[in-house]
C-alpha cells in the first residue's frame, strides 16, 4: 500500500512538471506573438540608423520567432536572391548585412549555380563557376548588372573551370584540346574573365597541370602552342609571364 502511494506521488509530481513546462512553452510562444509589433519597431528604427541609404531600395519581411530569437528578412526589390537578416536577442540587435548583402553571399551563390546550370546545358560541357571578389568589390555598374542578372553568361565577372582528360600529352594536343574548349564557350556567347583548366594525362593519371588566367585571347595567340610547351616541360618562361599565365603541377 505504501509503496503505491510512492508511485502515486512520484507520477503526479512528473505531471505537474510536464504542465508546468508546457504551460511555461504557451506562456512563451503567446508573449512572443504579442511582442513581434514591438519587435519590429525596434528593427525598423535601427535600419533607418544604420542603413538608411537602402531603405528605398528593400521590402523588409514580418519578423520570425523560434527559441528565443526573432528574425526578420530584408530582401532587395530588384532581386529576391539578395538579402539580409536582422536578428534580436536577449534585447540586442544583430545582422548579416554586411557578409549577405553587401558582399552579396546570398545573392553571388545563387548566381554561381545558375550559371553552371544554364553554362552546363548550352555546351553540353560539365562546367565550374567561380565568382572572382565580393559583390562590393566590383564597380557600381557590375554591381547593378550583377543584381539584376542582366546576361550574365557575357559579362566579365568569373571564372570557369573545366577538367579535361589529354589522350596524348603533346604540346600539339593539348593546345588543340584547351582551343576547342575556349572556342565552345566563346562561340555561346559565353564570356568569362578567365578560364582555369586542369589537364590530367589520360596514360598516367598523376600527371596534372592546372592553367589558370587563360583568356578568349588564347584563340587567337600565335604563340599559345609556345605557351603549352614551356608549362609541360614546367618552364616559367618570358612567354608565360607576358601573357599573365600561371600554372601548378598537382599530385
Amino acid at each position: 500500500m505504501q509503496k503505491q502511494k510512492h508511485l502515486l506521488f512520484a507520477r503526479n509530481v512528473f505531471l505537474f512538471i510536464i504542465f508546468v513546462i508546457f504551460g511555461v512553452i504557451i506562456v512563451t510562444e503567446k508573449s512572443a506573438g504579442i511582442l513581434t509589433p514591438k519587435i519590429q519597431e525596434e528593427m525598423d528604427a535601427y535600419i533607418e540608423n544604420n542603413y538608411s541609404s537602402i531603405t528605398n531600395s528593400i521590402n523588409k519581411k514580418d519578423a520570425k520567432y523560434n527559441k528565443t530569437i526573432y528574425k526578420r528578412k530584408i530582401v532587395s526589390k530588384e532581386n529576391k536572391n539578395h538579402y539580409f537578416y536582422i536578428i534580436y536577442k536577449n534585447k540586442k540587435i544583430k545582422d548579416t548585412y554586411k557578409e549577405d548583402y553587401l558582399e552579396g553571399k546570398n545573392l553571388l551563390n545563387h548566381i554561381k549555380k545558375t550559371l553552371e546550370k544554364e553554362i552546363t546545358n548550352t555546351t553540353n560541357l560539365n562546367t565550374k563557376v567561380k565568382i572572382n571578389t565580393t559583390l562590393n568589390n566590383y564597380t557600381k555598374s557590375v554591381q547593378e548588372r550583377i543584381i539584376k542578372e542582366d546576361n550574365l553568361k557575357e559579362l566579365k565577372f568569373y571564372t570557369i573551370e573545366k577538367e579535361i582528360i589529354i589522350d596524348n600529352w603533346n604540346s600539339k594536343d593539348i593546345t588543340e584540346e584547351i582551343h576547342n574548349i575556349i572556342a565552345k564557350y566563346y562561340n555561346n556567347k559565353i564570356t568569362p574573365k578567365s578560364y582555369t583548366i586542369t589537364i590530367t594525362n589520360k596514360k598516367d593519371i598523376t600527371e596534372s597541370i592546372r592553367i589558370s588566367n587563360l583568356t578568349e585571347n588564347f584563340l587567337i595567340n600565335t604563340s599559345k602552342e609556345q605557351i603549352i610547351d614551356d608549362i609541360i616541360k614546367d618552364k616559367n618562361s618570358t612567354i608565360l609571364k607576358e601573357n599573365k599565365i600561371e600554372y601548378k603541377y598537382l599530385n
